[in-house]
């Protein structure tokens, strides 16, 4: 996720880099990003070594509380900040952030074009600024494979339909969180219904706001995508 969205930093050494990280958990996409652009800058010289800030939202006060103990034992406290919040209604201002991500969370979500365009709304914006500072947005999420993936995507999908919800509750103990993760999925729209949707929403006062998908990676024989997009004003 990280390679994808690095193309979105400012080029100038000395400003800070922004990623709102949504739907957090217990913080370990912030604590990857960190790890992971540790790494970029030390391998890469064209990465510029900026300083990042992450700020991790999550409506779960439990789940955040768990972050912030695993990010402070990480050493990152002054890095990644967490707060308990709404994706639907981030209190956060315009045009702040330079990579906004996701991962598994959009789908739980039924107002999802809300959620975007509050994304569009704090992600930085060429029209909005005098850099050439354009942000990223990065969702990952399941969805059941489709029968372009021949016998490997019919077996991922009967293992997201049966094996993994009842696994999941005989050693969780749990059958009603997997039994919904199973639904929620199955529920999810398809990939390319997931980019129209992306590329249809209406955002801003006058609505032209919207976004761009620019990468649409499959993995896991179609049972785990990564949306990779831009916003524009049509």
């Amino acid at each position: 996720m990280v390679k994808c969205i690095i193309s979105s930093f400012p080029d100038a050494r000395k400003e800070k880099i922004w990623i709102l990280d949504l739907a957090t958990g217990t913080a370990d996409v912030p604590i990857l990003l960190k790890k992971e652009y540790r790494i970029s800058v030390a391998n890469d010289d064209s990465i510029p070594d900026n300083e990042l800030q992450i700020l991790g939202i999550d409506p779960s006060e439990n789940m955040i509380q768990i972050g912030r103990e695993k990010v402070l034992s990480q050493g990152m406290d002054r890095e990644v900040t967490l707060n308990i919040g709404d994706a639907r209604a981030l209190t956060v201002k315009d045009n702040t952030f330079h990579a906004v991500t996701m991962s598994f969370g959009i789908r739980n979500i039924p107002e999802k074009e809300a959620v975007l365009c509050e994304i569009y709304r704090v992600l930085k914006k060429k029209h909005q600024t005098n850099s050439n500072d354009v942000g990223k947005l990065a969702i990952l999420e399941f969805s059941e494979p489709t029968s372009d993936f021949g016998i490997l995507g019919l077996v991922a999908r009967g293992f997201i339909r049966h094996v993994l919800p009842l696994a999941g509750a005989v050693m969780s103990g749990a059958p009603r969180e997997y039994l919904h993760l199973q639904n929620s999925i199955k529920d999810f729209p398809s990939p390319n219904e997931f980019v129209a949707l992306m590329e249809g929403v209406k955002c801003g006062a006058d609505e032209r706001g919207t976004f761009q998908v620019e990468i649409l990676k499959q993995m896991n024989f179609g049972s785990v995508q990564l949306y990779v997009a831009s916003p524009i004003l049509k």
